[in-house]
């Protein structure tokens, strides 16, 4: 081998990964995301806020809701079949992060005086239940598409009550808990 063609031989070592990088990034793009939700652009920061509880127990502060990972829906108590699934997928999609669940509350904004029954209520034992007829909160949830009333989604609030995250109301649970999983892995917050 001669000088000349040992330096080739050199610069082509060294400028085939940059080579193949470019070709790979430009032509095989790699997927966008990995999430299963709609990340919510922009995010919406939730007041502190005095919210009552439905079940008649003392207020609930907002604040002391902050440093808590919360999944979060918004219908009526009379919870028909839609509110049931979307209850039952949270309930589900918690208890599948096992030691993790602790750190998620599960959030219904009753969006109407109507107080839910003590069977819902023990049914989906756990769940918040909090007033939102007057709330600055429902007014600030990103809007549901095609669904004018706001009860079409579950969100997911960060620890900073942030909303970042929107899922159908009838979501692939298995899917819902992986991202939620995967948030609750990246963050030692809350």
């Amino acid at each position: 081998m001669t000088q000349r063609t040992k330096f080739l031989f050199l610069i082509a070592i060294f400028t085939l990964p940059t080579i193949a990088s470019f070709v790979v990034f430009y032509f095989f793009p790699p997927d966008r995301s990995s999430n299963y939700g709609e990340l919510v652009r922009p995010i919406v920061t939730l007041p502190a806020l005095p919210l009552s509880r439905m079940d008649g127990r003392a207020d609930v502060i907002a604040d002391g809701l902050r440093g808590k990972w919360l999944i979060v829906t918004r219908d009526s108590g009379l919870c028909e079949d839609v509110c049931r699934k979307k209850l039952y997928a949270m309930r589900q999609a918690r208890q599948i992060l096992g030691r993790e669940q602790d750190r998620l509350i599960r959030v219904v904004l009753v969006d109407d005086n109507v107080v839910p029954s003590e069977k819902l209520q023990a049914e989906f034992e756990g769940t918040l239940w909090l007033s939102a007829k007057a709330l600055t909160w429902t007014s600030l949830m990103p809007n549901d598409k095609g669904d004018s009333s706001g009860r079409a989604s579950i969100f997911a609030v960060d620890t900073l009550g942030n909303v970042f995250m929107r899922y159908s109301s009838d979501p692939d649970i298995k899917r819902m808990s992986n991202d939620l999983k995967r948030v609750l892995k990246a963050s030692q917050i809350g």
